[in-house]
């Protein structure tokens, strides 16, 4: 075979597995949205096929020889294409070392999961997803065995989000941040005094039309995109102009809805902006996710909670919910949305303790894949570790260990790229401002065109041209830290 035919019938190959992937997804997002209960155990057989199906066209014998012709024809090939060959190459090399047969039980074990997850929580019973829980944290031991690492098996399953990261490099970043939290939190709490409250009764309806407004003026293509209601929210890529967000809703907070709203925008709109013509290619896929998290945080935080921000919102709150906007002055509504408290959920948790609440699920699940901690121990040991970080007792499993979704989908290693997406997310804040000197007054005038024009020359264009931490590199010419971060909220509150 030719270097050319290898190299076309390459790029038809990663095409197909793509649209594959694509299939995948719709059936992922409709569980979180549309499935009916009863239907759980069919899209656990139909994920189960589909991985299935996957995993033998990526892995096959055929597929690899082409791989192995272009890196023996490396000299031959472009820029483009030696990315697109390097990053494959490593996906190919993590996936051939997981059986056929494992990867059609994670599948189904992950999906029907999911949905016991999803009774045990409405009903708030723990026990009811225990076991289950217990199967797809066998099965990510497992998966970490088979790939392999070098000293923590933590690092098998955080490379599966954050490539080329190791525990070790940022456990101590970790531990700092939160000791130095732990500082700030008080201060800022004096520095605030008595906050506003989010007070009154606000319609859904409402509700969906100001996050839509917010997440248009962002910067959303509602053509290539949608939003839905789910009970966890998330952002799926379906295509290249298929992009769907998911929220929830509460009629007593519409703030709530609102900042999760603009968390999950940040993330659609990175995936709108990548390269659409090279879809199908690593070089239209996001580089990690904790790039990927520092363009939900930032959007969410540095933008959506700046003084800046509160007088657009404000000025919607007119519109929207008039009584709100005449109860609160721009100033209140700043110092409401920044109100610092130690809480128990996490994606309503404020900016300063939110990366409290990552640590501690980042502790317990290091703890659970070394076999430090049992399943069965594990709500005591989530409710003492919120009592130690953060001074409160938890309740119930629904508002403790039942919140989240991620381990009940299997995604062990996931967390620790919400607290890097906050490290990435002030590097990249510090260089825009100087870059963008008029950025708060387009802020409030709500024009976030230059903001995000900014992201697509920096960040989004650059799919998985360059690693993580090569990235972030390139723009603010720093080694990963957690200091910018602290900057940032030391000077913001005037710390």
């Amino acid at each position: 075979m030719s270097e050319s035919d290898a190299l076309n019938m390459f790029y038809r190959e990663l095409s197909e597995l793509y649209q594959l992937r694509s299939i995948a997804g719709l059936l992922g997002w409709d569980q979180q949205v549309l499935l009916p209960r009863q239907a759980s155990a069919a899209r656990a057989d139909q994920l189960q096929l589909i991985s299935s199906i996957i995993h033998s066209r990526f892995t096959s014998p055929a597929f690899v020889r082409m791989v192995d012709q272009l890196r023996s024809q490396d000299d031959l090939l472009g820029d483009n294409d030696r990315i697109n060959l390097r990053e494959t190459v490593r996906e190919l090399e993590r996936t051939q070392k997981l059986p056929a047969t494992f990867v059609a039980e994670r599948a189904r074990a992950n999906a029907l999961s999911y949905s016991a997850w999803a009774r045990a929580r409405a009903e708030n019973n723990f026990k009811l997803v225990e076991d289950y829980l217990k199967q797809n944290l066998e099965l990510a031991r497992r998966e970490a065995e088979f790939v392999g690492y070098n000293t923590d098996i933590y690092d098998a399953l955080l490379d599966k989000y954050e490539p080329y990261c190791s525990v070790a490099e940022i456990r101590p970043l970790f531990l700092k941040l939160v000791k130095e939290l732990s500082i700030i939190v008080p201060q800022v709490k004096s520095k605030l005094g008595d906050v506003p409250k989010v007070d009154g009764k606000f319609s859904v309806f409402n509700q969906e039309k100001l996050n839509k407004k917010v997440a248009e003026d962002l910067g959303f293509d509602f053509d290539r995109g949608r939003l839905d209601v789910t009970l966890h929210p998330f952002a799926s890529s379906l295509g290249p102009h298929d992009i769907r967000m998911t929220t929830r809703y509460r009629e007593d907070n519409y703030l709530s809805s609102l900042y999760s709203t603009m968390h999950e925008t940040g993330h659609a709109l990175y995936e709108q902006g990548l390269p659409s013509e090279l879809a199908g290619t690593p070089l239209a896929e996001a580089v990690s996710l904790g790039i990927h998290e520092s363009q939900s945080r930032f959007w969410e935080n540095i933008v959506g909670r700046s003084h800046s921000f509160s007088i657009y919102l404000h000025r919607l709150l007119d519109q929207f919910f008039p009584d709100e906007a005449r109860r609160l002055e721009a100033h209140d509504l700043w110092r409401s949305v920044n109100s610092v408290q130690p809480s128990l959920i996490r994606v309503d948790a404020d900016e300063v303790t939110y990366s409290i609440h990552v640590v501690i699920r980042m502790l317990l699940e290091e703890s659970l894949i070394k076999g430090d901690l049992e399943v069965s121990e594990l709500p005591a040991a989530w409710n003492e570790m919120y009592y130690r970080y953060l001074g409160i007792e938890v309740p119930n499993d629904s508002m403790g260990v039942l919140q989240d979704v991620h381990w009940y989908s299997g995604m062990f290693g996931y967390f620790p790229t919400y607290v890097l997406g906050n490290f990435y997310g002030a590097m990249v804040y510090d260089v825009m401002l100087d870059e963008l000197p008029l950025f708060h007054r387009y802020v409030e005038q709500g024009d976030f065109a230059p903001l995000l024009k900014w992201l697509r020359d920096k960040i989004h264009q650059h799919g998985m041209r360059f690693t993580a931490l090569e990235l972030i590199g390139k723009i603010s010419g720093e080694s990963l830290s957690e200091q910018p971060f602290l900057n940032y909220i030391r000077t913001k509150f005037s710390l």
